[in-house]
C-alpha cells in the first residue's frame, strides 16, 4: 500500500530531515505565505516548522499523512507567533512592498487580487486555514479537522462560510 501522502515515506529520524524538507518545503511555505502575507515571516516560520518537526520526529506515527503532520506544525507554529505579537500589540504587514513594473501590467488581475485578498482577510484565522487546506493543498475534511483541532464537519462548516463569505464579496459592486 502506498505511504497516505503519496510521497516516499521517510523513515522517522533526525537523518531523514533533508528528504522531508525537499519532499514538503513547498507545501509549508504555501500554507505559511498564505496566512503571514510576507516572505520574511513565511521564511522564518518555514525554517521553524522544519526544526520543530526535526525535534517532534518520534512522534509522527508511521501510516499517517507526513504532510498533514507538517502543515499542522507549522500552522502551529504562526499561531504562537500571532498570538506573541497579539500581546505585544505589534502590527502585521498587510501586502508586500511596491515592485517597479509599471502599474497598467495586469492592473485587472491586480485589482481582483486585491478584492480577493481583502475577502480572506475577513475570514477568521480557522477559516481561512480549513480554506487554503482544502483549495490549496487538497486535504480531506478529516484530515484537516485533525490539523485544525476541530472536528470533520466543522471544517466542512469553516469551508462553507469561507466560500460564501468570498462569493458574496466578489459579487458586491465597487
Amino acid at each position: 500500500m502506498p505511504p497516505h501522502d503519496g510521497g516516499p515515506q521517510e523513515p522517522s529520524t533526525p537523518d531523514a530531515l533533508p528528504a522531508l524538507v525537499a519532499t514538503h518545503w513547498s507545501a509549508v511555505y504555501r500554507l505559511l505565505f498564505y496566512l503571514t502575507g510576507n516572505r520574511h515571516d513565511t521564511e522564518d516560520l518555514t525554517q521553524e516548522t522544519f526544526l520543530r518537526a526535526m525535534e517532534r520526529m518520534t512522534t509522527f506515527r508511521p501510516g499517517s499523512n507526513r504532510r498533514a503532520w507538517l502543515l499542522r506544525i507549522a500552522s502551529n507554529a504562526y499561531f504562537d507567533v500571532y498570538r506573541r505579537r497579539r500581546r505585544l500589540k505589534f502590527k502585521l504587514l498587510t501586502r508586500e512592498p511596491e515592485t517597479a513594473e509599471p502599474p497598467e501590467k495586469n492592473l485587472d488581475l491586480a485589482e481582483q487580487s486585491q478584492l480577493v485578498r481583502a475577502a480572506m482577510e475577513e475570514l477568521s484565522d480557522t477559516t481561512r486555514l480549513v480554506f487554503h487546506l482544502r483549495v490549496t493543498e487538497e486535504l480531506s475534511f478529516r484530515d484537516i479537522g485533525a490539523m485544525a483541532g476541530i472536528s470533520e464537519e466543522a471544517a466542512r462548516w469553516h469551508m462553507h462560510q469561507a466560500r460564501s463569505k468570498l462569493l458574496k464579496r466578489l459579487e458586491e459592486p465597487s
